[in-house]
């Protein structure tokens, strides 16, 4: 159940509107309004809750509705209650349809029962051509598909007859799957192919081992390097010897020979002792240690080489071969790099060697050998490649088969269109598939305009039925004559419907709907916004008959009346305290006006004027006596209105007279202010007031009090009262003091 509306922005006549935690939806809610006030305009809420959006018109404005078990509906992200039915005018514009007496969707009139036989004619002509039409589209795109197919079963017979596919094979359905993804990388040579179709036939290589990079340790040799020249020997000095390298090398090789001799073995001549022991002071132990230290050095030096151990690049994959000789070949730049550098340093120390005695300065920052790990770490990732490819030789070989399949259905998409094929394929199938929806949304048509014309009557009959047992309208009736169906007044055929039979007719379509809808097992919450809009008396006791037939507390979840109408609001007010005082069901019944002020209306609790009396009367009297007094919070065209239908009510029961003047007789004058002084002066100002002030256009758009409208109806006020003073005092007495 829907417990409150707790706000509206901006929804029509509602510009701000904030509902009191009292003003609670009971099971039974009555709403009464003036016209204009914005009835309507609440029951387009209720409409919209029903269908699920904002009605057009109202897209800016917002609402929330809070339900009894406390979830909240809003205007931003509502869904639509199911079991929730409005009647109001939109709902009258939307489902009923009086042009030419024809009723929609209850009723079909003879205009329209020939435009569905010429439809159905139309449309049995169509369904023939379609049903043709599909079948030459469906011919063609099995054509073109038995040609595709072809093709692409020779492809794979060519793959299957390569003997790689073992088990498996290759047909139409695998080539097909396969054209949308190749590209021109998959066109192989003649070489690569024949390589792929041998792997793809290949029993396993062989694991190998990784290789191996021994790169010499240089840093020792350079220290003993940095050392050496930083060693200096002092010696007796022998100008030939200084003077002459080759002559001082040949002397210091030949004294180590003639260590153990007297003579000299190449000339045979005697050595002097003294001789001996200068050459020996020459060469000296120290200068000796730091020569043999060089010798070492230079000895060391050109031992140093970098060793390698590979595998055959033949032992690999032929895939792998080419990077792998060309990882090997940087091996021999490592070699160069290392000659140079040993090259660099036997030169200074061969250096040293000739002038020991002196200090000399060596820098190391230019004597490196590059690092090989990197080199290494790639070359035996190729290794790494082949083994796990021997660890998965069978992946490789589907690998290779994946290669040569790709190669021929690539050769296949240059030799032949298969995307054009493809696309003529879907365009046929296309037109086949929309040639048999059409064909098929045909035959549903026809189907629906069949049965509809042969349930015409039937629908005709049941709002018949309705409208003879709950309007009395035994005067009206929906007629079949000649396959068309029209509506029969009094035996003949009416042109036209009042806007009473109208409403009368919507209605009736209402209930007709309502008990054949899906909610037969559910309880609806019903709103009627003023059934009997422009009915007489004797159908609203009749509408209202329907009201407590269909919609008591045992057949709805809660319902809504809002209406204009004071007598019938006075009728269904009574059928509804019945609920209230009945009891156990405390608080059953709610009743509301909503009340227009200026450009906005509020909805409030009923007054009790209205509430606790059948008389419009009083009620209306007390209104115009707050505006008197509180002019701000009325409208002028609405106290007008206030005043006439006072004035009316008076007439009608005190004079029994429907009008104020006719033809040249002031029955004002005459009757209501009969001795009262300048009576015709005050008739006029009255008659003038209520006639051409109270039917002014602006009546739709309400006005605000004015500086000059508010002596005005303070000066008509004082007029009907002073009068109802002195000719009716008992009545002033009981009302207007």
């Amino acid at each position: 159940m829907l417990k409150k509306i707790r706000f509206i922005k901006n929804f029509g006549i509602y510009k701000d509107v904030k509902i009191n935690d009292d003003q609670c939806f009971y099971q039974f809610n009555l709403i009464y309004g003036f016209n204009y006030s914005g009835k309507t305009t609440l029951s387009r809420i209720f409409r919209a809750m029903q269908v699920g959006e904002l009605p057009d018109g109202f897209k800016d404005g917002s609402f929330e509705v809070e339900r009894y078990n406390s979830s909240i509906i809003n205007s931003s992200s509502f869904q639509k209650i199911e079991y929730l039915r409005v009647f109001n005018s939109d709902y009258v514009a939307k489902n009923v349809n009086f042009n030419e007496s024809s009723v929609h969707p209850v009723l079909i009139v003879g205009e329209k029962n020939i435009e569905l036989e010429e439809e159905l004619q139309k449309l049995q002509y169509l369904s023939d051509e379609k049903k043709q039409e599909a079948i030459e589209n469906n011919r063609l795109a099995q054509e073109k598909d038995k040609e595709r197919n072809l093709r692409l079963t020779t492809v794979g017979r060519a793959v299957t007859q390569l003997n790689i596919l073992g088990t498996s094979n290759f047909n139409s359905i695998g080539v097909r799957t396969m054209l949308p993804a190749v590209s021109p990388e998959d066109l192989k040579t003649a070489e690569e192919l024949s390589s792929l179709i041998d792997l793809a036939k290949s029993r396993p290589f062989s694991r190998v081992q990784k290789a191996s990079i021994i790169v010499p340790n240089i840093n020792s040799v350079l220290d003993e390097i940095r050392e050496i020249l930083r060693t200096s020997v002092t010696r007796m000095t022998i100008n030939a010897l200084d003077e002459n390298i080759k002559l001082r090398r040949w002397i210091e090789q030949g004294i180590e020979y003639h260590e153990n001799y007297t003579t000299c073995q190449f000339c045979q001549n005697e050595i002097h002792t003294k001789r001996l022991e200068d050459l020996n002071s020459y060469f000296s132990e120290s200068y000796k240690d730091l020569s043999q230290r060089i010798s070492n050095v230079i000895e060391n030096l050109r031992s140093m080489s970098i060793s390698s151990i590979f595998p055959k690049s033949i032992d690999l994959y032929p895939d792998l071969q080419r990077d792998f000789d060309n990882l090997k070949d940087e091996i021999f730049n490592l070699n160069k790099i290392l000659d140079e550098v040993k090259g660099d340093l036997i030169k200074v120390v061969s250096r040293k060697k000739e002038n020991m005695s002196e200090e000399v300065f060596f820098d190391l920052s230019g004597y490196y050998i590059p690092d090989s790990s990197d080199l290494l770490r790639r070359i035996n990732s190729i290794i790494e490649e082949h083994n796990i490819r021997i660890d998965n030789h069978s992946t490789e070989k589907m690998r290779a088969i994946e290669q040569i399949k790709r190669h021929y259905v690539y050769q296949e998409s240059q030799d032949y269109d298969h995307i054009k094929a493809s696309e003529d394929y879907n365009n046929f199938l296309k037109l086949y598939k929309k040639a048999e929806e059409e064909e098929s949304k045909a035959n549903s048509r026809i189907i629906e305009i069949k049965a509809e014309l042969n349930n015409t009557k039937q629908g005709a009959e049941n709002l018949n039925i309705n409208l003879r047992q709950y309007f009395g309208k035994t005067d009206i009736e929906i007629r079949v004559e000649n396959n068309f169906y029209k509506f029969i007044r009094e035996n003949k055929e009416a042109k036209y419907l009042s806007d009473g039979e109208r409403t009368a007719i919507a209605f009736a379509y209402f209930v007709t709907q309502l008990e054949e809808d899906a909610l037969k097992n559910t309880k609806p919450i019903i709103y009627l916004d003023d059934p009997i809009s422009s009915l007489d008396s004797n159908h609203i006791y009749n509408v209202l008959g329907i009201i407590k037939n269909k919609f008591n507390h045992n057949k709805v979840k809660q319902l809504f009346i809002s209406t204009h109408n004071f007598e019938f609001f006075n009728l269904v007010k009574m059928w509804m305290s019945y609920y209230k005082e009945k009891q156990g069901v405390e608080k059953r019944t709610q009743y509301f006006l909503i009340n227009r002020t200026g450009s906005q209306s509020q909805i409030n609790h009923l007054p009790d004027l209205l509430k606790d009396h059948r008389s419009e009367y009083a009620y209306l009297i007390s209104k115009v006596k707050e505006a008197v007094e509180n002019p701000k919070e009325f409208e002028a065209i609405a106290v007008q209105s206030y005043i006439r239908k006072i004035m009316e009510s008076y007439f009608l029961f005190r004079f029994n007279k429907a009008e104020f003047r006719k033809k040249g007789i002031d029955f004002i004058a005459e009757n209501f202010l009969d001795g009262i002084p300048d009576a015709e002066v005050n008739s006029n100002i009255l008659y003038e007031y209520m006639n051409e002030k109270c039917h002014s256009k602006s009546i739709l758009l309400g006005n605000q009090f004015s500086e000059a409208a508010h002596p005005q109806i303070v000066q008509v006020w004082d007029i009907i009262v002073n009068a109802l003073q002195v000719n009716d005092n008992p009545h002033y007495i009981a009302y207007y003091q």
